[in-house]
């Protein structure tokens, strides 16, 4: 039943997302023009999708999308400034993505979010002696768990494997925070994941009755000085970030609903 609705999510949530929204409207607008006397409708469904894409693919709507997730969490930039600092052994990191290829380097089979995620899990578990990282992520459409190419690259920025506790079942984020929950209990612990992913986290790490103390990283939307000429123009990163914030309210609004 669990993979069911996974795979249910995976394929209804693409549906949703801009690029998928603009193409239906711009297709469907262009069939209506070309093949049927609704040629009025047709322009009003092409006109829609140009104004869509062009709204998703500036800055100002996507940013604004972005940051009002990224903002929710402050940066943990030192473990000192948690009074329970000694008391916190766990460090937990979300996976991803990963593309374990054995032909790529190792840099390489990760995703940019889950090697950025690593990398933040590992300077705050240099900052507390005696901590270990849980490294979270199961074999999601490929043969490796996630954990494993996390533990790897782990290994290779000199963390002990005695530090490294690995959990390769899970498929998404729910069941991540289910199945930490046995192993961290009620402890306290500091959880690593994107900044814009970390709202959800939150809720779901809650709703299994943990209490993590969050550690955002992978920022998507970061303050300029200035104003860069590209804000000017369409981009398709805009694109991506307006994807990208869209993904997490569809998975907070799947939360209220189960």
């Amino acid at each position: 039943m669990a993979e069911t609705l996974f795979l249910l999510k995976k394929i209804i949530s693409p549906l949703f997302q801009p690029l998928s929204v603009v193409l239906v409207l711009l297709v469907s607008g262009l069939i209506l023009l070309w093949m049927t006397r609704k040629k009025n409708i047709g322009k009003i469904f092409i006109t829609m999708g140009t104004i869509l894409l062009l709204l998703a693919s500036y800055g100002f709507l996507a940013d604004r999308l972005v940051v009002t997730l990224e903002n929710r969490y402050l940066p943990l930039l030192d473990v000192k400034n948690i009074h329970t600092s000694k008391d916190i052994k766990w460090i937990v990191v979300l996976g991803g993505g990963s593309l374990p290829d054995s032909l790529l380097p190792l840099s390489s089979q990760l995703g940019p979010s889950s090697l950025i995620r690593l990398l933040e899990g590992v300077r705050l578990h240099r900052q507390l002696p005696g901590s270990r990282l849980i490294l979270s992520g199961g074999a999601v459409f490929q043969d490796l768990p996630e954990s494993e190419t996390l533990a790897k690259t782990a290994l290779l920025m000199g963390v002990s494997d005695n530090d490294v506790v690995r959990e390769n079942r899970s498929l998404d984020t729910a069941d991540q925070a289910k199945l930490i929950a046995r192993t961290v209990g009620h402890n306290r612990f500091i959880l690593v994941t994107s900044a814009i992913h970390m709202p959800r986290s939150m809720a779901l790490f809650r709703k299994f009755g943990m209490d993590p103390i969050p550690a955002p990283t992978d920022y998507i939307v970061v303050k300029q000085p200035r104003i860069p000429p590209r804000a000017f123009f369409p981009e398709a990163d805009s694109l991506g970030k307006m994807e990208a914030a869209i993904h997490e309210y569809l998975g907070l609004i799947w939360m209220g609903v189960q």
